[in-house]
């Protein structure tokens, strides 16, 4: 074999090379956790930086990297057709070197160096940051001529090259979450506090108010006694304060401030201890409410209806128990809104909002006018039922159970 071949076939060896240098440094600095590297930033660890920065103009860096693909595999395809012409002759060069250069290119300039730069997207992308920052510098000036005849075209064809509108929205986020519980990265108590976090800025007070039917409230004319009465019979720690009827909240009284009148109880006067209330409405975000809240060091809150009337109370408890789930205190009395009877039957309160129910017993009620379970069957049943009636909707039989005060109190849920 004479020189001239030998350096043929050393030349296609190393372009060939060079084509698995570019194959593999698109695919791993294009799929490298950005997370994940933003931390490896904070660490300090090398070449880091330069991977940050080339991918900080991604246009620019696929740009350096094709241009330097199409070259070295240009650049091959005429040396591999001189090689084999010389060899073969004219007739059949042309066609053995295109079925030589296209196996090799295959195997070895692009599936072989692109699986490895998949499956170490991060290693690869620091090893190979200079060299192909190197490149990027060298075929600039092409990438910039080409880059333009590419958006004259893209442009002319009534499409945007401003790459505008590529980001991550709430829902990829919640994927990215299940997909990290699925392969054991978050615990299944993590995930679902996460999902709350993205619900929380959703809900409404409304979502997470204590209704204006169980609220416990204290007259403004109401002894000490009575109060104290109240208190140790309700065991909460604030209770609003109303005049002539709860829709007229006036105050809120803490239970801490009767210390200060423990002993002379005939001096006692609610206006003279009473704090000014914190009100709200029914559809302040609840996002928007906690900030509020925490800002003003206000524990509690009135709900307000669009005519003004009392729809209810919010805590600060409340609001956290959104995304961290039930916090009990020593008073708090354990009382589940959803206990399993035996499999696929449960017991429900009424109050129980219909999220709950969907989360817990794994189905898919829908309503968009009702919160709660019981004003869900209240508008099916378009009346007050009665104990006993049965409804059956999205593959559920539902039982009333109990029926107080115009509300459906309990039902028992059985999943066919």
């Amino acid at each position: 074999m004479d020189p001239e071949s030998i350096w043929q076939i050393i030349g296609l060896i190393v372009l060939i090379g060079f084509s698995a240098f570019f194959s593999s440094a698109e695919t791993a600095l294009m799929s490298i956790n950005k997370i994940r590297l933003r931390n490896l930033e904070e660490e300090k660890v090398k070449n880091s930086n330069i991977v940050s920065r080339l991918l900080k103009d991604p246009n620019k860096l696929l740009g350096g990297i094709l241009v330097g693909n199409n070259l070295v595999n240009i650049a091959a395809t005429a040396i591999a057709t001189s090689f084999f012409i010389k060899l073969v002759g004219p007739s059949n060069g042309v066609l053995i070197s295109t079925i030589v250069l296209t196996i090799l290119v295959l195997i070895f300039g692009e599936i072989t160096p692109k699986s490895i730069a998949a499956s170490n997207s991060e290693k690869v992308s620091l090893r190979l940051a200079k060299p192909v920052r190197f490149f990027i510098y060298l075929f600039y000036p092409i990438t910039i001529i080409v880059s333009f005849i590419t958006k004259s075209i893209i442009k002319f064809t009534g499409n945007d090259t401003s790459g505008k509108g590529t980001f991550v929205t709430a829902e990829d986020l919640k994927t990215m979450v299940n997909v990290s519980h699925e392969e054991g990265v978050l615990q299944c108590e993590e995930k679902n506090m996460i999902h709350k976090v993205f619900e929380f800025g959703d809900s409404q007070a409304k979502d997470v108010m204590t209704p204006r039917t169980d609220m416990v409230a204290i007259e403004i004319e109401d002894t000490y006694d009575e109060v104290i009465e109240i208190f140790k019979r309700e065991q909460y720690s604030r209770m609003p304060v109303y005049k002539d009827t709860p829709d007229n909240i006036v105050g809120m009284f803490y239970i801490k401030d009767l210390v200060l009148y423990d002993s002379y109880h005939d001096k006692f006067n609610i206006n003279n201890i009473m704090r000014e209330p914190f009100f709200t409405y029914e559809f302040k975000k609840t996002k928007d409410l906690f900030e509020e809240m925490r800002a003003s060091r206000t524990p509690i809150a009135i709900v307000l209806d669009e005519y003004g009337g009392t729809s209810g109370v919010v805590t600060i408890e409340d609001l956290v128990e959104e995304i961290v789930g039930e916090i009990n205190d020593e008073y708090d009395v354990q009382d589940e809104e959803i206990v399993s009877v035996k499999e696929n039957e449960f017991i429900v309160d009424g109050v129980t909002r219909i999220d709950n129910v969907n989360e817990m017993l794994d189905v898919n009620i829908e309503s968009d006018d009702f919160d709660s379970i019981g004003g869900y069957i209240l508008g099916e049943f378009g009346t007050l039922p009665s104990k006993g009636e049965i409804i059956e909707r999205f593959g559920l039989k539902i039982e009333i159970l109990n029926v107080e005060k115009n509300a459906v109190e309990q039902i028992r849920i059985i999943k066919s």
